[in-house]
């Protein structure tokens, strides 16, 4: 018994030595799974019991197939690593398609397509963009805009006449370039005291600021033209500025200053104070006006916005004559300062 244990062992020790020196360079047609081999699972209880399975994987580590003339898969050359795909008729995938052939594509003419216009959906709620319901149409980066603003329209407490006033101004034009027009006047029982009107060429020089220069025609009381150059914006602050110099017949000269400031109570009520000031080069007894500061106007007025485009509102002017034309005033029995209150409307669009 002893002996037979002894030779067992010594089998078991002497296997690993046995398969090392094994040459197996004249085995034919020999198919040996060596993945196999070294996969082995020792921890199978069986396998452990085993004495073989470790020597086993250490033998076909060890192993030569280097002169092993069985077929074994055969490595892929470089020729065929360039195989040509491009004459093969059978269909392939879009993948593996060769389009070096194909010239029709690459040519293609993509100025006659139409593209139709589209929202993109930015909430990943679908995965394409919604047509237009309507075609779109081109937009324009500087368009031609108008606009009517009738800055005031109001009945005056007058001592019983109640004149109306108005000063009004529109514009047609693109953003550097418009066409102006200016007017204001007096009516008294159905009767234009003062009538005056303006066209003038606007051009931007500046952010809220422009040039104006043409030409300003008085009808009433007096026919008068005079050739107008000016700036109008917005001053810091955000005071509205309105400056002009005329130049008329006979080396008259005339300038006008007007500025105004919103003051908002809420986002509908409004309070704006303003002030006019009038100055001339020259005394002018048939208008009856003298040479300097001729006469001020400051005005206080108080306007809620039902709309944007529509304000009444409700206010208090004082007028003050200065220097000779005061003088004209107190000849000819005319105060030479006033104030009334005023009830109007203010409106654009």
């Amino acid at each position: 018994m002893k002996k037979h244990i002894i030779a067992i062992t010594f089998g078991l020790l002497a296997s690993p030595l046995v398969l090392a020196d094994m040459d197996h360079s004249r085995h034919q047609g020999m198919k040996m799974d060596t993945a196999n081999t070294q996969n082995m699972d020792c921890s199978n209880p069986v396998h452990a019991k085993m004495a073989e399975c470790n020597a086993q994987k250490k033998a076909a580590a060890s192993m030569d197939h280097s002169k092993h003339t069985m077929p074994m898969t055969e490595p892929v050359t470089g020729t065929e690593m360039k195989m040509d795909h491009s004459k093969h008729s059978k269909p392939m995938g879009k993948s593996m398609q060769d389009h070096s052939m194909n010239n029709t594509s690459m040519k293609m003419d993509h100025s006659t397509m139409k593209h139709q216009s589209s929202i993109p959906v930015s909430d990943g709620s679908l995965d394409h963009d919604v047509p237009f319901p309507y075609p779109a149409e081109k937009m324009e980066d500087d368009p031609i805009l108008t606009k009517f603003m009738l800055d005031q329209l109001e009945v005056h407490d007058a001592n019983g006449d109640n004149p109306v006033t108005w000063e009004a101004e529109a514009w047609i034009g693109k953003d550097f370039n418009k066409l102006w027009f200016k007017t204001e006047g007096e009516r008294v029982n159905g009767d234009n005291e003062e009538l005056e009107l303006q066209a003038l060429y606007s051009h931007a020089i500046a952010p809220y600021w422009d040039v104006q220069a043409g030409v300003r025609k008085d009808f009433k009381p007096t026919g008068r033209e005079w050739a107008v150059i000016g700036l109008k914006g917005l001053a810091p602050y955000f005071f509205e500025t309105d400056l002009a110099l005329f130049a008329g017949d006979k080396g008259r000269t005339a300038a006008r200053i007007q500025s105004e400031y919103e003051l908002l109570f809420t986002q509908k009520t409004i309070l704006t104070p303003e002030i006019e000031l009038n100055l001339y080069g020259k005394n002018d007894p048939e208008m009856r006006i003298g040479s300097g500061l001729a006469d001020a106007r400051v005005g206080l007025r108080l306007r809620h916005e039902f709309r944007r485009e529509f304000a009444p509102y409700i206010g208090v002017e004082w007028t003050k004559k200065f220097g000779d034309t005061a003088d004209f005033a107190r000849a000819d029995g005319v105060d030479v300062s006033d104030t009334q209150f005023v009830t109007g409307i203010r409106a654009w669009f």
